[in-house]
């Protein structure tokens, strides 16, 4: 725990100080002048955000670090194969990769495929979470009114567990040792962690070999010019391929989603549940896909209606 609270410290000050850094530059946004109920100097979407920096570690991980190892154990059994989890994570799996080809590259050729391949698998399975069905699990990400660094650790349990065991089960299947996941993790998280930054970087020459905050900020807009766009977490370069880049110079600034999600952390955990039957995805699907009639109802932004409004802060 002490870690944790380290960890986050030094990464909250190291964004807090970016996102200020840019403060007085940055465009004028639909939620700086909208209604935003502030509690002890803070935003109702910050406090929100705050509590999911505690769950989506402590709680959402675990509960995925459990739905791996089960998918783990089912998929060996569906071949035949003997794990023994009292070894340790790396020997347990080893019957997945042992003996494989892919295992006989040097291992920082089995990096750069895993980190091409990790970011393929996550612009599919994103786009399976602006479908209907997975989309009100996804849309709690979206609810941010106001995206910053902390909007990054708004996640559905459900929607980090299936993404997470999905990833796995492919990299097992094609024998790649998951101990270079394991490595790829912190770089990943803390990479997310910039890409929400309110920052108005976008790269520049590299902004289409990198994904940037500017760029992932489009995949937030709730603008119609800006939906289903931008869905890679690394490589725009899958986004250019299957035709979802969106990536003008000048940012947005509208985001939420259009349905009413709460604002609450504990009415955001049980929303989609009640709410998937119910609420299609408002978002156009990608391009060549027909949007049923009904889809998009009216814009609601997941913001406090009776708050007065207040400065940015």
């Amino acid at each position: 725990m002490a870690r944790f609270v380290i960890a986050f410290v030094l990464v909250a000050t190291l964004f807090g100080l970016l996102e200020r850094l840019y403060r007085r530059t940055w465009p004028v946004e639909e939620a700086d002048s909208a209604n935003a109920r502030r509690r002890f100097g803070l935003r109702r979407d910050t406090r929100t955000d705050l509590l999911y920096t505690l769950f989506t570690p402590l709680v959402t991980r675990s509960i995925t670090t459990v739905g791996l190892v089960i998918a783990a154990l089912l998929l060996a059994r569906a071949q035949g194969l003997e794990l023994d989890l009292s070894h340790g994570a790396k020997r347990a799996l080893a019957p997945f990769f042992e003996g494989t080809s892919i295992h006989a590259q040097p291992r920082w050729i089995q990096g750069v495929e895993l980190a091409l391949l990790l970011d393929l698998s996550s612009y599919w399975i994103h786009r399976l979470f602006h479908r209907r069905r997975l989309w009100p699990f996804h849309a709690v990400h979206h609810s941010s009114s106001r995206l910053t660094w902390l909007s990054s650790v708004r996640l559905h349990p459900v929607n980090d567990l299936l993404t997470r065991v999905l990833q796995v089960v492919l990299l097992l299947l094609l024998g790649f040792d998951p101990t270079l996941l394991a490595a790829l993790v912190p770089f990943t998280g803390l990479y997310a962690l910039l890409l929400h930054a309110r920052v108005p970087w976008d790269f520049g020459p590299f902004r289409y070999v990198l994904a940037s905050p500017l760029f992932h900020r489009w995949h937030h807009t709730s603008a119609a010019e800006g939906r289903d766009k931008n869905f890679a977490g690394l490589f725009p370069i899958w986004d250019m391929v299957f035709g979802t880049l969106y990536l003008p110079r000048a940012a947005p600034t509208r985001f939420g989603v259009d349905e009413p999600v709460p604002v609450s952390f504990l009415a955001q955990l049980t929303w989609p549940f009640r709410k998937r039957a119910s609420h299609p995805n408002p978002a156009s699907p990608p391009q060549g896909e027909a949007h049923d009639a009904g889809d998009a109802p009216p814009r609601v932004d997941a913001i406090d209606p009776e708050a007065p409004g207040e400065p940015d802060r």
